[in-house]
């Protein structure tokens, strides 16, 4: 696989940068700076998304495009990828076995990926043998294949990982932390730590208290990290722990520039850094 701080490149849609143009600007002034790291707009897409539709990067120069057809969302949203590559001059290999796998549930490091439990929703034909599913994801993306248990519906609307946990290495875990989960999530989480033998730190999060129930502001974890920088979510809410946060990060990534950001506006709306982004190398 090839992971995020190996990228030099991170592409946004276009409808960010026309439908939160502060934002935008936030971003690429505070990556702009950093001449070895290239930004480019995604044509023909619907919203401000981009990881979720979307290939995976497994090696130079192989993408691999699964299915989008994501059942939190109506069809007449749906960014078709099909579209986004041709119009972006991007070659693809589509899922051997017609997966339907969104990017932001992909948390990937070299020699394995962490998925949620959602995607068995999201294929409802291997109801009765999931793992026969996560084999043929494991095939397609030429790399092993770790589940864990996604929130309900109701809870998190997507039920990705990038807003459970993110790699550091190959032998640690940066996630929300274990103490405040609910208990199924926890007893997953800790069940793969033990099997896998991964280190885990934990992060802050809060739940966003306002009426949209989509908001995922109070999700630290879900960050941009583009080579040796990593673009973090802080927020302007009265339970926010950016401090607390930026404190961990700043500790977990020795090597890395930290730069804090705040894109409410765009959270507010189901998604932060990892959601808006996606990164290859190219």
């Amino acid at each position: 696989m090839i992971i995020d701080s190996e990228c030099n490149t991170v592409y946004f849609s276009e409808k960010l940068k026309e439908n939160f143009p502060e934002e935008f600007n936030r971003i690429s002034a505070a990556l702009s700076p950093f001449e070895y790291i290239k930004i480019k707009l995604l044509k023909a897409t619907k919203d401000e998304w981009a990881r979720d539709y979307m290939p995976i990067q497994t090696a130079n120069r192989r993408l691999v495009k699964f299915r989008y057809q994501p059942s939190y969302e109506v069809r007449a949203k749906w960014t078709e990828p099909t579209k986004v590559l041709r119009a972006n001059r991007l070659l693809a290999d589509f899922s051997k076995h017609n997966i339907n796998l969104d990017g932001g549930n992909v948390v990937k490091w070299k020699d394995k990926v962490i998925i949620t439990d959602r995607v068995v929703k999201e294929n409802h034909i291997y109801k009765n043998d999931p793992d026969l599913l996560f084999d043929r994801i494991s095939e397609d993306l030429q790399t092993e294949v770790i589940v864990i248990k996604a929130h309900s519906q109701k809870d998190d609307m997507t039920g990705h990982a990038d807003g459970m946990l993110r790699f550091v290495n190959e032998n640690t875990l940066i996630g929300n932390r274990l103490s405040e989960e609910y208990k199924p999530i926890r007893e997953s989480i800790e069940g793969m730590l033990k099997k896998y033998q991964f280190n885990y730190i934990d992060m802050p999060f809060f739940i966003d208290d306002s009426e949209n129930h989509y908001s995922a502001i109070g999700t630290y974890v879900n960050f941009l990290e583009i080579a040796d920088v990593i673009l973090f979510p802080v927020f302007n809410h009265p339970k926010q722990k950016n401090d607390e946060a930026l404190e961990i990060m700043h500790n977990s990534f020795p090597d890395r520039k930290i730069i804090p950001i705040n894109i409410d506006a765009v959270g507010k709306d189901g998604g932060l850094m990892n959601c808006i982004s996606w990164c290859v190398k190219m």
